[in-house]
């Protein structure tokens, strides 16, 4: 494992310690306190803010443990297993009021490595600018925090869509909230949950609109939200990195993936419409992802689509609302011993791979789609701490009449505390 995230991580908590012990000194020193700044923490974290509110530094961070089985499911040795999901300190913070930066460190699966790293610049609501490395604006579950997900893993579209990458970015907020943009020219990296670099020097143009008609209003329809996302570019990938999409299952297994010594060159494309809604305790989602690549194989060549699909639902049961990122006991468990807040969720998802990505391109042992679905019961004892418990049912689609593989039964669990 390599230390350099994490020495990073231990200098940077470093600082803002001894920022944090100098400002409580500074507290204690009479009149001049309010001027000199103050030490917070509580339920939003750990953070050092000047007097005037212009000059911020935040500790915050995110914690998964997960338990994954896969009761009678033929899979390779490890499938079962209890695991880190997510270990994720993060550092914000604001100067001069108008220039933010964030440093987050993913020690989870798949790490150590930088999750998150990027300046910005905010010269008004409708104006930001954004550079380094972040969330690509096109698939909404994959935008949305992943303390507040209805389930514990996203859905298939989110595996269709790049999640971060290294670029730059115009985003802001117009109609007092009504109409988000962003706009963003990022190196280019395949599917979520397919690991990539970049591999050549084309770029990937990305952007998205998202309305929300109905804010502000009081009325039925002001969590209603709808949006249409894609990005544009041309790729070239290598023999050590294709460059191209592959699918797995919510307990990790691989639903598609490409043959040895196919890549990517040529034109890719993806188009992501999407909505959700929220009223009181109740809130919905849904996604639709078309992603389009160009796959090459010696001398043949085939721009392939695959498509993908969601429908979510959760209830919270106790009543409380269900608002976008986070559920808040109105009776906490904590201090006082309330019941907190329990959540029901249900999902059905899908996928469908190009037909003429078999026999050519296709991994022998890749599905040609995919249909799952799934429960979630969510107990949230506060604002910071999470139980998840759930369940998923995927079954498997076969080229053309080669036997299809067995469906595959998953038990999730998960223990999260975030701040």
């Amino acid at each position: 494992m390599s230390a350099a995230p994490l020495r990073l991580f231990v200098v940077l908590l470093a600082a803002l310690i001894l920022v944090g012990v100098g400002s409580a000194g500074m507290a204690q020193t009479g009149p001049a306190s309010e001027a000199s700044g103050k030490v917070q923490a509580g339920e939003e974290g750990f953070r050092v803010v000047s007097g005037d509110g212009a000059f911020a530094l935040r500790l915050r961070g995110d914690l998964y443990a997960d338990a994954r089985f896969l009761p009678g499911t033929t899979e390779p040795a490890g499938a079962d297993r209890f695991f880190l999901r997510r270990a994720r300190p993060r550092l914000q913070g604001r100067v001069y009021d108008r220039f933010a930066f964030s440093i987050r460190s993913d020690f989870g699966v798949g790490g150590p490595e930088i999750d998150d790293a990027f300046v910005e610049a905010r010269f008004a609501p409708a104006l930001r600018l954004r550079i380094g490395r972040f969330n690509v604006p096109v698939g909404l579950e994959v935008l949305a925090s992943s303390t507040g997900l209805m389930h514990v893993e996203r859905g298939f579209p989110s595996g269709l869509v790049p999640e971060r990458d290294v670029g730059v970015m115009l985003a802001g907020d117009a109609g007092t909230g009504r109409l988000q943009y962003a706009l963003g020219l990022f190196n280019g990296v395949p599917g979520a949950t397919e690991p990539g670099d970049d591999v050549d020097d084309a770029k990937e143009v990305a952007g998205r609109m998202f309305a929300v008609p109905f804010a502000g209003t009081n009325k039925v329809w002001e969590g209603l939200g709808v949006g249409l996302a894609g990005t544009v570019g041309t790729v070239t990938g290598t023999g050590a990195t294709p460059a191209l999409t592959g699918l797995r299952t919510t307990g990790r297994q691989s639903i598609f993936g490409y043959r040895d010594g196919v890549r990517a060159d040529g034109r890719r494309w993806r188009v992501a419409p999407q909505a959700r809604f929220y009223a009181g305790p109740v809130e919905l989602l849904g996604e639709y992802t078309v992603t389009t690549e160009t796959a090459r194989r010696g001398s043949g060549k085939e721009p392939l689509t695959h498509r993908a699909w969601q429908a979510s639902a959760a209830v919270v049961l106790t009543g409380e609302d269900a608002r976008e990122g986070e559920v808040v006991p109105d009776d906490p468990f904590g201090a006082e011993r309330g019941t907190g807040a329990i959540e029901l969720g249900g999902r059905v998802h899908g996928v469908t791979f190009d037909d003429e990505a078999f026999p050519a391109f296709a991994a022998p042992t890749a599905a040609s789609g995919a249909t799952a679905w799934g429960l979630t019961l969510s107990w949230y004892p506060n604002t910071m701490v999470r139980f998840m418990l759930g369940m998923e049912r995927t079954g498997f689609e076969a080229p053309g009449a080669a036997p299809a593989r067995d469906a595959e039964t998953l038990l999730l669990t998960r223990m999260q505390i975030s701040f």
